[in-house]
């Protein structure tokens, strides 16, 4: 275990220095920064600031849901930073766009550090490249706007190629069994990594240079870009739908083997605590057989609403069949889940649903309870089935108890 823990940190580390050793390099060949640097470097730091309050939610959900590695659309700002200001402006964007997500993103902090200086290394490997090129260059004519693209594309190849070998290689070692030319993310990530990058250079090009050739390109790849994360949102979606249960919008058991098991791997890799509830609802039968299966869809709808309420993005909360649903929380102690556990009953508890008998006329359904079984990572099982069944007992104790209760499995035995 210790071996399979150090190798990524180690690893890290490696990564951590060559990324300063590029910075210092970068650096140390750039430019004063003029008042029209500081200009555009507060542009962009509005623009990427807007960005991150928009879409982190979703793109925390995209991160923890999909199938591999994905990339970080904020590069559509970064590299522009990288192609239009001198290196210590462009590092310093970064440097401040990552402290002010470190909280909303919720990764060990040797991860995120790990992270942030994988991007510094590669736009301060890209302005070392645009440096040597003697880039932005001033090409006015049709053979000196074609250099500009053919350097841009290769600052871009450059910028890509840093960050996804990078995580490849501790996605490689974390991830026992995994290997590491299926680490680089999937053929739709890149293509939209790829169009993100075109848009990003050219908008570095059009707020240096103002030529029409670039505003043309731009005018070109922007709808690419758009057409390429419009294909991606389809295939998400569809996914997606395979993947959730209908009644309650939640993960169902498909998702939630899939993406359950990716959050205790990464979990595990970073030697971070997790935790698993399994929630069984009391006495569901009975509405049922009381007032029809159309009241019992009202109540697991109503109970898919609250659950998504309680979750963090980055959680993962499934509906596993029948009237059993699961949540898998990272970076959670077992007493924090348990804390959790207590607020779902008490807020199940609350409901009232309104629905229809068997007759079709309205009814309020009150006073639902619950019964949770609580099991922590690592100490009830390193994989997502070890977890379930440490929780599954739990819950069966709680519900030999009397029900409407949590037990945790250092309770149980």
């Amino acid at each position: 275990m210790k071996r399979s823990l150090s190798a990524p940190r180690a690893y890290a580390l490696l990564v951590d220095l060559a990324a300063v050793a590029l910075c210092l390099v970068a650096v140390r060949q750039s430019p004063m920064p003029t008042g029209e640097d500081v200009v555009g470097f507060g542009v962009l730091a509005v623009a990427l600031a807007t960005h991150i309050i928009v879409v982190w939610r979703g793109e925390e959900r995209r991160r923890d849901r999909a199938m591999g590695p994905i990339f970080d659309l904020t590069s559509v700002w970064t590299f522009a930073a990288v192609v239009v200001l001198p290196a210590t402006l462009a590092l310093v964007l970064i440097v401040g766009m990552r402290i002010g997500t470190y909280r909303i993103r919720r990764r060990p902090w040797w991860r995120y550090l790990f992270g942030t200086a994988v991007i510094l290394g590669s736009a301060a490997a890209a302005e070392i490249l645009l440096a040597v090129v003697d880039a932005p260059l001033s090409g006015g004519s049709i053979g000196g706007q074609a250099l500009l693209l053919v350097t841009l594309t290769a600052a871009a190849g450059v910028y890509w190629l840093i960050q996804a070998a990078a995580h490849a290689g501790i996605l490689t070692l974390s991830l026992p069994g995994e290997r590491f030319r299926d680490q680089w993310g999937t053929r739709t990530e890149n293509l939209i990594e790829a169009g993100t990058l075109a848009v990003a250079a050219l908008l570095g090009a059009v707020m240096t240079h103002g030529t029409l050739f670039p505003l043309l390109l731009l005018a070109v790849l922007a709808p690419l870009n758009l057409l390429l994360a419009d294909r991606q949102a389809d295939a998400a979606e569809l996914r997606e739908h395979a993947r959730t249960d209908a009644r309650t919008g939640l993960l169902n058991a498909r998702g939630l083997a899939e993406q359950g098991t990716r959050v205790l791997q990464r979990c595990q890799a970073a030697a971070s605590p997790a935790a698993m509830l399994i929630i069984d609802l009391d006495h569901f039968k009975s509405i049922n057989d009381s007032w029809g299966h159309p009241a019992g869809d009202a109540v697991l709808g109503a109970v898919g609403r609250v659950l998504q309420h309680a979750v963090r993005p980055g959680d993962v909360a499934a509906r596993d069949g029948g009237e059993e649903f699961v949540i898998v929380l990272p970076d959670t102690t077992i007493s924090d889940a348990a804390a959790v556990a207590d607020r779902i009953r008490t807020e199940l508890a609350a409901l009232e649903v309104v629905a229809t008998d068997k007759n079709g006329s309205p009814i309020l359904i009150t006073d639902r309870t619950a019964s949770i079984g609580v099991a922590a990572q690592p100490d009830h099982g390193t994989t997502f089935e070890d977890l379930r069944q440490a929780a599954d007992a739990a819950l069966y104790e709680a519900k030999n108890a009397g029900r409407d209760r949590t037990v945790l499995v250092t309770e149980s035995g």
